[in-house]
């Protein structure tokens, strides 16, 4: 009888758990970000929407979250939402006002956080850290003047035993810059430099971006390395240092999806995750960023989850496409976790039914190979044979 109890309570326990994971999954929101080019003094609204994607009948707070750019005018004119099971999605919606200069030129920003309450809560209060929240962010983008460049680095692994980097050079000031090239030091995980590369010289027009590539070959073993980036440009610097991986790492992407991908419409995508610590890790994310020419075209982030010791955890997030045309372009996938990144260079085909990635060791794909109809066959097997449990158990204390 003790055997039969136990059985029985498990049973239970899994219906708990996998209705308990559904709500996890319930708040997304796109565009993950809006990016604005200064102009003097302008006044505009802009919107993002909340999705309920498992349909639940909930509030969502929108507030800014308190480290804001105090030169940027900024009103929620939303801050709350209140959905229904039958809402799908909501339009949150900010005005913004600019002032005539800012002290600094480049990106200044601002995070808009839209978080899930219960639904009879006045305000987020002590709720904040406790509810499932996703993040929207809008940045301006402030001019430099005269000659200046930011880069950043794109490493790939390749089938040889070598691996490809490619400097990127961003000219964001109002000049050309007529020589340019990229100087690359190696460094394994003790600090130990192992080799410096150079690229070839280059010149990049005001406003535009280039890139430039060199390979590091050679007996490559996997692990972790640091790469420390200068690039001089026209008796200028501008540095970038970025953490890569070769071989197999102990956080892996493993299986990317989205169901019935439609051009035009919020995407949503499953991202799984693998963690082979024998640790908990915490605070892991996904951010993908998809480029035409160095022009951001799309970007949307996942909601920030803890993944147990040896285990797997499925992330979701979602794109709205609208706007967005047939097309190769470049895609950069960034996984974050216990303050580090993981990031993958690839390349997107998007078509009208389907998005595809390559240049990723995993499995990338627009629709998912599992059918949600089994999954829903098996939550109905489970809620059967529990219920059989307490037939049984009832008719047995009768007997």
């Amino acid at each position: 009888m003790k055997l039969n109890k136990k059985i029985g309570i498990m049973y239970f326990l899994i219906i708990i758990v996998l209705l308990i994971s559904s709500d996890v999954l319930a708040l997304g929101i796109s565009p993950a970000q809006t990016i604005v080019d200064f102009k003097v003094s302008l006044n505009e609204t802009a919107e993002f929407k909340v999705i309920n994607s498992e349909h639940k009948s909930m509030k969502v707070l929108v507030y800014m979250d308190g480290t804001q750019d105090e030169e940027i005018d900024l009103t929620i004119n939303t801050p709350e939402l209140i959905f229904t099971s039958d809402d799908e999605e909501k339009t949150a919606s900010y005005s913004y006002s600019l002032p005539q200069k800012f002290k600094e030129p480049g990106l200044h920003e601002i995070s808009i956080i839209a978080r899930e309450v219960p639904i009879d809560s006045e305000t987020a209060g002590t709720l904040i850290g406790a509810s499932v929240a996703v993040e929207h962010v809008f940045k301006i983008n402030v001019p430099y003047p005269g000659k200046y460049a930011t880069t950043e680095l794109k490493v790939s692994e390749t089938n040889n035993n070598a691996v490809n980097f490619i400097v990127v050079i961003n000219n964001l000031g109002s000049e050309q810059i007529t020589n340019a090239k990229g100087l690359i030091d190696i460094f394994d995980s003790k600090g130990v430099k192992l080799t410096s590369l150079e690229t070839s010289i280059v010149s990049v027009d005001s406003g535009l971006r280039k890139e430039v590539m060199v390979a590091w070959s050679g007996v490559i073993e996997p692990g972790e390395y640091r790469a420390n980036l200068n690039l001089v440009y026209d008796n200028m610097i501008s540095e970038y240092v970025k953490n890569f991986q070769i071989g197999e790492a102990k956080v892996n992407i493993l299986h990317i999806y989205s169901n019935n991908f439609k051009l035009g419409q919020i995407a949503k995508f499953n991202i799984l995750i693998e963690n082979k610590w024998s640790e908990k890790i915490k605070d892991v994310y996904t951010d993908l960023l998809i480029s035409d020419e160095g022009k951001e075209i799309g970007r949307f982030k996942s909601a920030t989850e803890d993944i147990d010791p040896s285990s797997n955890k499925e992330l979701t997030a979602y794109w709205d496409s609208e706007g967005v045309e047939v097309g190769e372009y470049d895609a950069k996938f960034m996984l974050h976790y216990n303050d580090k990144v993981i990031e993958k260079d690839m390349k997107t085909k998007i078509d009208k039914n389907s998005i595809s990635f390559s240049g990723f060791s995993g499995a990338v794909v627009s629709d998912s190979p599992i059918n949600t109809n089994n999954i829903i066959a098996f939550v109905v097997i489970i809620v059967v044979v529990s219920a059989i449990w307490i037939v049984y158990f009832k008719f047995k204390k009768k007997k």
